[in-house]
């Protein structure tokens, strides 16, 4: 699903956890939505419609017609006749319920998000809009599988992007019999892109919806016979099996989910009860096959589809073309092209970079568009396209690279001629190479983790070394980080590294890839990593340089694999590119092969052929080739083809005696030349049959053009639609910022939530002081109300005492540093005011930010600590002796003027100091670590000492720890110095 942008689903499928969600959900929360589309003509049709739906079916209609607002017409109130569901006009962000009937406005565009509708005026009040298209491809990315299409009369295209975005995210398409439609244009336009499910008179639509919807298998919440349905692989296996055998290709390695979403939709179609009666179906109809098989490559894509992509591709890709050689070719390769329009959109890009580049000759330019799908690639070939796509294209590449053709537009011949389109299958077919980009958008996101690895290594050999790889928005080059150079994450580009370290992940080079499963490789011994490497490494340099030039093809000739050299064997011209060895091998040898092929393929045995002579660099060399059919389980129904280069022809001297040897030869190359004759003969006959052919086909697309030509009345219509870009230009835009505004009032409730639930007031100033928002607690300190903002903080009235605020708060917007203050209120309330400059996230200075903080109960702390502290000051003068007091960490936090006396220090010298280092950097002295340093156990020590500055003093410390318990952490020191002679008089 491409709701990419919005990052809430992975393109192509729901993911497991979303469906996971959505079935953990009531049923009645989610119902199926039915999108109506047809122009004002389709009224009647409407009418019928709603006749036969009955009034508790549990869906929600909403019809989108092409009314001209200069008629006001009640739709509303007419179609209410029909039906006896409620029938209203929408209204902007009404919410859908079950059993309702919505009409879209007149002169509006709308859209579908989250169940609730959204109206968008039109650009264009005249003229038909692309509201269809746009109202379903909204209702395709919200609803998925809920969501059903339907459209009716019309003029132009309108609706036939909706169906295809509609059925490309599992939902539900019908179409109006265009033989019973008033006007046929549209019906006819939805029923040209091949996925419509129903095409029915309109009487016939509401039976078959209901039929549809109320199937089991699309039910949100089905019964356990059902789960267990969904969970046998037995009965996928089986489906899976006869689509391989029925069309050649295996969709094992995709992405279980896809098929299984697929396949509950056909059951559903078929009114079937499990998986076990849809394969006997399969069985006993073989058409269905076919068209499930066109179900799993549903692929749809837009012309520019993500817009910023492609601006940022074409710069990328612009200075990668500009430095090649002028005769080196503009390679490119859009794998999974489906119908076209992303190859095209590349071709755009190229044509404009050749227009602007000024080399003679213009280089040579190949794309090949290729895709699993042969209807969407012969749908690319034709390069037509529905009226609708001016949406996508601007109306100066409409004018140069399209030609308007009927309802819709063609692509000119000069792009036309750049592309290749050919069917190919990424996952056994060999890619291209030698390329310059490498565009695979959106298709590995089917296929599952193991065959996205294996292709990597694939895109990684096409690309040239500095070529570009260009994935969707949901896909990424997984573990081979270290082999692409990541130009832009958002947008997935990638460019190709080169060296050992990059390609160290690349030797397994996967063309046959087989779904082994895990217990096949149970036992197996692993041998060491290194030698693993070096036998590796051994094979390689043996199929490079020892091994002869050699092929892997088909019963019918197409190139699976070669080895070695093989240029002077093949030959590749240019038009349509062919990896079919009988299209690519060169003229003497074609015939020869072609014969040993086919006998090979009848006997099963080795075919050889030698003596064969071709010219290569204008030398005759003499060629022997073998072809053999391989045995191997993984590689059936394919053959070794293996040339052998004998080297030059030497010419030999001419003697008699050769004379008869050289007749013989000469009759042996005459029959040989007979035989190469004839089946070249045949091979012509069977040319000029397929000539026939295709002049027939070109017979009947003259008639078709013919019958085009008489419906040149819908020309006018179409001219009106090409209005449409602009409306929906703006609806994109209007739609954006709608989501911004979103955005924003959720940052706005969150910061306000923020703000209002802290006990910090704050004020938001711009540069010239005005109030820009501030919180409920600055009414404390502020005589601010909500009308304040805007005014000068200057000119409000505060309730603390100072008065320099304006200046201090105009001196940090100005130096750009932060300052903090402590203010008091009249309250007697303490405040710590911060004041730091506004900073945007450009880094640019648009104000201030005031913050106060309450510090009252600390500033109530602090004064009481004060207090004590000249308590304890006053106490301590108070003694006999000198004295000081320490802290638990020993610094020194009150001292008597005895001590200040005794060692003649200041207060100011040793207040808030450790006592050690003073002893230690003053004192000069150790000798009282053992007081200090030894724990509580040493009370008092006799010290003697000289002091400097001072004489001899002899000094009994005595030391009191408050409290005394020794395990106490938070204690207090009490030092005591009295004067002693002797130790005794202690």
């Amino acid at each position: 699903m491409k709701k990419s942008d919005k990052g809430k689903y992975v393109e192509g499928e729901m993911t497991e956890l979303n469906i996971a969600d959505i079935e953990k959900n009531n049923e009645s929360k989610f119902f199926p939505i039915i999108a109506m589309g047809g122009s004002a003509g389709s009224f009647s049709a409407f009418e019928q419609f709603f006749l036969h739906v009955p009034a508790k079916c549990g869906y929600a209609f909403v019809v989108i017609m092409h009314m001209d607002p200069a008629h006001n017409m009640d739709v509303a109130g007419l179609l209410q006749q029909s039906t006896s569901m409620p029938v209203v006009e929408a209204q902007d962000g009404v919410k859908l319920s079950p059993d309702h009937v919505y009409i879209i406005p007149p002169a509006a565009d709308m859209g579908i998000h989250n169940g609730q509708l959204l109206l968008f005026k039109a650009s264009r009040p005249k003229g038909a809009h692309m509201s269809i298209d746009y109202f379903m491809q909204s209702l395709a990315e919200d609803q998925w599988n809920y969501a059903v299409g339907i459209i009716f009369s019309g003029m132009g295209a309108d609706g036939e992007t909706g169906i295809r975005m509609i059925k490309e995210k599992l939902g539900m398409t019908m179409v109006q019999l265009p033989e019973t439609a008033e006007y046929p244009s549209m019906p006819s336009a939805a029923l040209a892109t091949g996925m419509a499910d129903y095409i029915l008179p309109v009487e016939k639509m509401p039976g078959k919806l209901i039929q549809y919807l109320n199937h089991p298998a699309l039910k949100v919440i089905g019964t356990d016979e059902l789960i267990n349905e969904r969970n046998n692989h037995t009965h996928l296996n089986k489906i899976l099996l006869l689509l391989r055998s029925h069309t050649g290709h295996d969709f094992t390695l995709y992405k279980k989910n896809t098929i299984t979403r697929r396949v509950e939709r056909r059951i559903a179609y078929h009114q079937l009860p499990d998986y076990i009666h849809y394969v006997n179906f399969l069985r006993e109809n073989p058409q269905e096959i076919e068209v499930l098989f066109k179900e799993l490559l549903i692929g749809v894509t837009k012309f520019f589809r993500d817009e910023p992509a492609f601006d940022l591709l074409k710069d990328q890709l612009y200075a990668k073309l500009l430095v090649k050689q002028k005769s080196d070719p503009i390679r490119i390769w859009i794998a999974g092209c489906s119908t076209g329009e992303e190859a095209y959109s590349i071709a755009i890009l190229v044509s404009e970079f050749l227009a602007t580049v000024e080399k003679s000759p213009s280089p040579k330019v190949q794309i090949f568009a290729t895709d699993l799908d042969p209807n969407a690639i012969e749908h690319a070939r034709g390069g037509f396209y529905f009226s609708n796509i001016v949406s996508e294209i601007s109306e100066e590449r409409l004018e140069r690279f399209f030609s308007q053709k009927n309802n819709g537009y063609v692509v000119k011949k000069e792009v036309r001629e750049m592309i290749v389109f050919a069917q190919h299958n990424l996952i056994k077919d060999a890619p291209f190479t030698r390329l310059d980009l490498l565009c695979c958008r959106n298709v590995m996101i089917y296929l599952t983790a193991d065959l996205q690895k294996k292709l990597m290594p694939i895109f990684h050999y096409s690309l040239n070394i500095g070529g570009m790889l260009f994935l969707g928005p949901a896909e990424s080059v997984g573990i081979y980080n270290d082999a692409f150079l990541v130009l832009d994450s958002k947008w997935k580009m990638y460019e190709r590294k080169d060296g050992s370290s990059a390609t160290a992940k690349l030797i397994d080079f996967p063309f046959n890839i087989t779904n082994q499963n895990d217990k096949n490789n149970k036992g197996i011994e692993h041998k060491p990593v290194s030698k693993s490497l070096l036998a590796e490494r051994f094979h390689k340099v043996l199929l490079e340089n020892y091994t002869p030039a050699s092929l892997l093809v088909d019963e019918k000739g197409e190139i699976s694999y070669i080895n070695g050299n093989v240029e002077r064997y093949l030959k590749f011209s240019s038009g349509e590119a062919s990896m079919n060895i009988h299209k690519v091998v060169i003229e003497e040898l074609r015939y020869a092969l072609g014969n040993a092929l086919h006998q090979c393929t009848l006997k099963k045995t080795l075919i050889t052929y030698t003596g064969l002579k071709i010219t290569h660099s204008g030398v005759v060399h003499l060629i022997d080739f073998t072809v053999d059919y391989l045995n191997d389980i993984q590689l059936q129904n394919l053959y070794i083809l293996v040339f052998f280069d004998r080297g030059p022809v030497k010419k030999t001297k001419s003697t008699m005696g050769l004379t008869n040897l050289k007749h013989g030869t000469v009759i042996d190359e005459l029959e040989k030349e007979l035989v190469y004759t004839k089946q070249q003969l045949h091979t012509t006959i069977e040319q000029m049959e397929t000539s026939l052919e295709e002049l027939k086909s070109t017979n009947e697309e003259l008639q078709s053009t013919n019958e085009e030509l008489q419906s040149t009345n819908e020309e006018a219509l179409t001219t009106k639609e090409e209005m449409q870009s602009l409306n929906e230009e703006l609806m994109t835009i209007n739609l954006q910022y709608q989501n911004k505004a979103e955005e924003l009032t959720r940052m706005n409730n969150d910061m306000k939530n923020l703000l209002d639930n802290t006990d910090i007031g704050t004020i938001f100033l711009d540069n010239s002081l005005n109030i820009l928002r501030f919180t409920p607690q600055v009414n404390k300190l502020f005589n601010v109300i909500g009308s304040d903002v805007g005014r000068s903080i200057t000119h409000i009235a505060s309730n603390f005492d100072y008065p320099a605020i304006e200046n201090t708060i105009l001196e940090v917007i100005e130096r750009l540093n932060g300052k903090e203050l402590e203010v008091k209120t009249r309250n007697n309330e303490w405040y710590n005011l911060k004041i730091m400059p506004y900073r945007t996230m450009d880094n640019f200075i648009s104000g201030a930010v005031l913050t106060f903080t309450k510090i009252t109960p600390v500033k109530a702390l602090e004064s009481k600590f004060s207090s004590l502290l000249g308590y304890i000051q006053y106490a301590v003068d108070d003694l006999k002796d000198a004295a000081i007091i320490l802290d638990h960490e020993g610094k020194i936090l009150v001292v008597n003027r005895l001590f200040l006396a005794m060692f003649r220090l200041r207060e100011d010298e040793i207040k808030e100091q450790f006592f050690m280092e003073i002893v230690h950097n003053q004192w000069n002295t150790n000798k009282l670590d053992e007081l200090l340093h030894e724990g509580r156990h040493h009370t008092e020590i006799y010290f003697q000492h000289n002091f400097r500055g001072l004489e001899l003093k002899k000094l009994l410390i005595t030391v009191n720890y408050i409290p005394k318990d020794i395990s106490a952490e938070n204690y207090v020191s009490v030092i005591t110095f009295i004067e002693k002679e002797c130790e005794q008089e202690k």
